[in-house]
Parts: C-alpha cells; structure tokens; sequence
C-alpha cells in the first residue's frame, strides 16, 4: 500500500502538478459554478422559461415583474385634480373700516354687530360725495313784460295769460294792503269760460256795462238786476259753494275785450283798476278768490274776430 501511493505521487511529480492541486479543489471550477449561480440570480426570466416546473423560480418570475413595475414611469395625475384649499381671509376688527378693490365700508356707529352698513362709491378709494344738484329755475315773474304785454293770439297759452292777470291784480291789492285772491276754484273758471265763450260765439255786447253780463238769451230790458242775476246763476250753476246752498256766498263779475296792443293781460287790468265799479271788485274785503277766462275773439255786436281777446274774470266768497 505505501508503494502504491509513494507511486501515484511519483506520477504527479511527473506530470509537473503541484502539490497543492490535490489538496485543494478546483479553483476555476469553483468560480465558475459561482458565476453560473449569479448568473441564474439576475436572469430569472430566462431560468423561469426552462424550468417552467419549479415554483419558487416562477415565484421569483413575478417578484422581478413587480419590482420593474416599481421602477416603471410613473401614473399621470386624474384629468380633474381637485383644486387647493385658499385659506379664508382674516376678518378685521370690529369698529374699524376694511378697504377692498378700491371701496370702502363702514359699519354704522362703530359695532361690527349692530346697524346697517354704509358703501361708499368706488373710484380709487377715494369717499368723494356726489356734487349737489343745480337749484330749480326760478318760477316765471308772470307780471313781467314778456307775459302781461303779451298779445293773446290762438298760439298763446291760456294758462300763462290767465296768471299774467293775477299777478298784476294780486301786486295791486298787496300794495293795497290787502291780501292776494286765490286761483284754485275750479267752478270760478268753469262759469267765467262758459261766459267769455257765449259772448264771442254770438256777439250781443253793445257797449253797455250791463249787456257784458248778461247771457245771449237773457230777455230785455238788460238792466242792473238782470245783469246781476245772470252773473249769479252762472257762477251756482257752475257748482260754486254747492249751488249756493252754503250759509253765505258772495259772487261778482268782470268783463274786457280789446285788439291788437290791447289785447294784452296788462290793459285789461289797467282798464279794472281805473274804472271805478271794477277797482272796486278788485279791491273788494269780501271777496277772497277768482279765476279768469282769456279766449281769442271779438264779443262785440257787428266785430270780427281778428286781432280780438275777451277777458272775464269771475270772483267769489264761499262760507261753508
């Protein structure tokens, strides 16, 4: 036995190995089966197709697949992301002003809780307030010369006509010391208008004082009481101080007409306040309202209209 061995290491010897060969493994050998080994490891994929058998290498399939899915590109966000809470903005104080987009609000008397709130108009923050409005315009001086020397023409204003005629009768009776007539009654202007008409349609005045107060149909003889009475039952019968049944009335009555320059507001007053049966009805302490009737025409027996203007004033007192 020694012999046999003594010659097994004559024949290494012989063969020019080393020693060491037979006392360690393959070194080579050993790393590439530990290459073979890693190999395996990272390519679990193609190990996995050859040995479609063994559990655990198919396991180790799909860790591979997962852990690449890790490292994929990853998920774009939803169409429809849900837009970022804005934090409310802080209140102010109470009892302070807070200034926003060029406007300011206060809160009446200071207390954040109590009252209503006042705005003040935009426009650079600024509380300018508005300008105040234009004052009215004057009222029209009716007894100046542009209304009382006015001819009355069809195209004249009846209204303006009328005032200019008040205003200088009530100037008149101020300076008189009395106080002025009112041009309210509506049954006052209803019987002076039915009058100045009636006189113009049918022309029956023949220069007398009482032929201008009498209707078209009164009967003759026209007289002082005819005259009178046709005065009083037009104005009753217009409705005045309910058709006379108040405790007392008092009626009365004043007639022009004129042409051309006469045809004015100011000569029929001047013409009133001259003669003297009229200035008294002017100047009257009974007498409190009138209204007067301006119409375009000629109430003269034989006239024709042109140029021409009637004037009836119809005055009265009415004691409920």
């Amino acid at each position: 036995m020694t012999r046999v061995i003594a010659l097994f290491v004559i024949a290494i010897l012989a063969l020019g190995l080393p020693a060491s060969a037979l006392a360690q493994p393959d070194a080579g050998a050993s790393r590439a089966k530990k290459h073979k080994r890693h190999k395996t490891s990272s390519s679990c994929r193609k190990k996995a197709k050859k040995s479609g058998v063994d559990r655990k290498r198919a396991k180790h399939k799909s860790s591979c697949k997962k852990k690449k899915k890790k490292n994929a590109t990853p998920t774009p966000p939803a169409e429809n992301p849900v837009p970022p809470v804005t934090p409310a903005p802080t209140p102010a104080p109470s009892g302070g002003a807070a200034s926003s987009g060029g406007s300011s609000s206060s809160s009446s008397g200071g207390d954040s809780g109590g009252g209503g709130t006042t705005t003040a108009p935009s426009g650079g923050g600024e509380n300018t307030p508005p300008p105040p409005p234009p004052p009215p315009p004057p009222p029209p001086d009716f007894c100046s010369s542009t209304y009382a020397d006015a001819q009355v023409t069809p195209a004249t204003n009846p209204s303006d006509a009328e005032a200019s005629v008040d205003c200088l009768i009530n100037q008149f009776r101020v300076a008189n010391g009395l106080p002025p007539f009112t041009l309210t009654n509506a049954a006052l202007l209803s019987s002076s208008t039915f009058h100045a008409n009636d006189s113009v349609q049918f022309k029956f005045w023949d220069g007398t004082s009482q032929s201008s107060h009498v209707n078209h149909d009164t009967p003759k003889p026209w007289d002082q009481n005819a005259a009178n009475k046709a005065v009083n039952d037009r104005i009753l019968g217009a409705g005045y101080c309910n058709g006379g049944a108040a405790t007392s009335f008092a009626d009365a009555e004043d007639t022009y007409a004129g042409s051309g320059t006469f045809a004015t507001p100011r000569k029929a007053f001047e013409f009133w306040s001259t003669d003297p049966p009229h200035m008294a009805t002017l100047l009257s302490t009974t007498l409190t309202e009138h209204r007067i009737a301006v119409v375009v025409g000629n109430p003269n027996q034989g006239g024709t209209d042109a140029d021409w203007a009637t004037f009836v004033e119809d005055l009265g007192n009415c004691v409920p």
